[in-house]
């Protein structure tokens, strides 16, 4: 697959996928968002909310009374969030944009949030190494960034990613067509709202742990909390791992 970005911003604008993100958009925050954010943020600052699909996060931010501006790569997802927001009487901007290069001046926000592992919707670790510094210059000193990925596990799924090492490391290497770009990646079916599958194939990017916090380091943030957001106790299988950076004076 040669333009992953295209794949995601078509998968994201497909009628099954804008179905499902329409009926979440009245979900809520997590509570393991709540409680980093209750945390973290200061009542009433400036939240930039990246890839906030229809506004599950930024409703809610709104509603608390953060001035905050949703932003999504996906145009469909923007117009979607917009109908919402009209629907909820809710004034809040929602803005196209990319998250590796953010149409915004320097220290414009207090706060920012990548929720739902969006971040891994990235192709590219060198985007998302961007992505992260980018993020940064547009918060002000000591901002916060709080974000989500999965976890890459060998034990579990272990065959799974036997597979995909074989695909990238050896296929990869000698010509064979391999839409993976590199180790993590995956493409996998979206499930729609009755739990079927979909004849969409979503992309996301699963990383080691460690890999991440290299990269919160190299984009000059300092790393506050890793952790589950005391979300799911226990199992580890699937459950995302929150990050929560602040910007170096």
């Amino acid at each position: 697959m040669k333009n992953i970005v295209q794949h995601v911003i078509n998968e994201f604008t497909s009628e099954p996928t804008q179905e499902f993100y329409r009926a979440k958009a009245s979900a809520g925050l997590w509570l393991g968002e709540v409680a980093l954010i209750e945390r973290h943020f200061k009542k009433g600052s400036t939240v930039l909310d990246i890839g906030c699909g229809t506004g599950r996060t930024t409703i809610p931010l709104y509603q608390l009374g953060y001035e905050v501006t949703g932003l999504d790569i996906t145009p469909k997802m923007i117009q979607t969030a917009r109908e919402i927001a009209v629907q909820y009487g809710h004034d809040i901007p929602y803005l196209i944009g990319d998250a590796t290069k953010l149409d915004f001046a320097d220290g414009s926000f207090d706060n920012a949030l990548f929720s739902n592992n969006g971040i891994t919707q990235i192709s590219g670790r060198k985007n998302r190494l961007r992505a992260l510094t980018e993020v940064r210059r547009v918060l002000k000193p000591g901002g916060i960034f709080i974000f989500t990925t999965h976890v890459r596990n060998w034990e579990y799924n272990w065959h799974l990613w036997f597979w995909l090492w074989i695909k990238v490391r050896i296929f990869k290497k000698i010509g064979f067509p391999v839409a993976e770009k590199e180790f993590g990646d995956r493409f996998f079916p979206r499930e729609g709202l009755d739990g079927k599958k979909t004849n969409q194939r979503q992309f996301i990017h699963i990383p080691l742990a460690s890999e991440v916090i290299k990269q919160i380091k190299a984009a000059d943030f300092t790393v506050i909390y890793t952790g589950d957001g005391f979300i799911y106790p226990g199992s580890r299988t699937a459950d995302p791992l929150f990050y929560v950076c602040q910007k170096n004076n």
